[in-house]
């Protein structure tokens, strides 16, 4: 019998990794007290298995070793359920490697692209062994990494520790990973609020008339003044800009700071939007809801329903009106502490 600690170095994983493999059944094992205990012949069977289809050095959530093709390669970070790689795929990508820790996207993937790489948390893991994951050796090109670190870090509606989150943290580990890796291009979006996040935050309840001026660090933008730096100093050109989905066919008003980098050191170009809000620049107009969904068929039709306690307020509303225009009393309700960090 063998234990987490030997199965980990048996299989050079870690030992949360292997409790993931022993808790979704994928190798099977025997729970003793608080500890999962895992037989050798049937750690043997997991590795020679073809429904694992994997090597040994590979195993993290029982995914095939992709097959590389003539198409270009992507290399996905905070994959979710992998909505951006279908895009790339779309665009003549091929993504080789995704990386998710929610257990329910990991599913999505696991049912949908059983050929990519999976992994959990990116920083159990280095570019070295991200790319022998995928197949590709160090003198193999890759020609885009994308990624969407966690944004709670930076958002207006959260407490923006920023870097000093870990959340935040991770963000700068995607940096490290984008660097490490060497590929011809990556994008990296985030909130709105990345534009504003200071380096370092310093309370509120801590700041004006009694405190010190605020640093060069807590200063608006001192965040994004950071990345930009490491991937300037790596060798990267890199423009960015904020972006609402809106202005590109989705049917949603949606915000979002989008990073391009080059590594041939020539500065991406901004993207040019398809639609506007009133026609302007002789664009079609937003896409609606309605516009997007009416053909959809109603047979066997899915759909979560809202709950109650949310739909009373979208029952005060008329089309194209949002939370400012509820009674303040009811903002602050339906809104909760993010009431107090609206844009005014």
């Amino acid at each position: 019998m063998l234990s987490v600690k030997e199965v980990s170095e048996i299989l050079q994983i870690t030992p949360q990794q292997v409790r993931n493999l022993c808790r979704d059944g994928k190798v099977k094992a025997e729970m003793v007290g608080k500890s999962w205990i895992i037989n050798e012949a049937d750690l043997d069977e997991f590795c020679s298995s073809t429904s694992a289809g994997v090597a040994e050095d590979q195993l993290f959530y029982g995914l095939g070793t992709p097959k590389k093709s003539d198409k270009p390669i992507a290399i996905s970070f905070f994959s979710g359920a992998m909505g951006m790689d279908i895009g790339l795929e779309q665009a003549g990508f091929q993504t080789l490697f995704a990386s998710e820790i929610d257990n329910a996207c990991r599913k999505t993937i696991v049912k949908n692209r059983p050929e990519i790489a999976l992994v959990g948390d990116i920083r159990e893991f280095s570019p070295e062994t991200v790319r022998e994951i995928s197949g590709l050796n160090k003198t193999d090109e890759i020609d885009l990494v994308v990624g969407g670190p966690p944004c709670q870090a930076f958002s207006t509606a959260g407490n923006r520790k920023g870097f000093e989150d870990e959340r935040g943290n991770v963000f700068l580990s995607f940096i490290d990973m984008v660097i490490g890796l060497n590929p011809k291009y990556a994008v990296i979006e985030n909130v709105r609020g990345l534009l504003s996040a200071p380096l370092k935050h310093r309370p509120h309840n801590q700041r004006g008339e009694g405190f010190p001026n605020l640093t060069v660090d807590e200063l608006p933008g001192g965040a994004l003044h950071e990345i930009l730096n490491r991937l300037e100093n790596a060798g990267y050109a890199v423009s960015f800009n904020l972006y609402n989905a809106a202005n590109f066919g989705t049917p949603q008003k949606r915000e979002r700071v989008v990073i391009i980098c080059s590594r041939d050191g020539i500065r991406p170009p901004y993207l040019e939007p398809t639609n506007s809000e009133n026609s302007s620049f002789g664009l079609p107009k937003w896409k609606t809801f309605k516009q997007a969904v009416k053909n959809l068929l109603p047979e066997n039709a899915e759909h979560i329903a809202f709950p109650e306690k949310r739909l009373k307020y979208y029952r005060l509303l008329k089309s194209g009106e949002n939370w400012r225009n509820l009674p303040d009393d009811l903002q602050r309700e339906a809104m909760g502490k993010s009431y107090f960090s609206r844009r005014w």
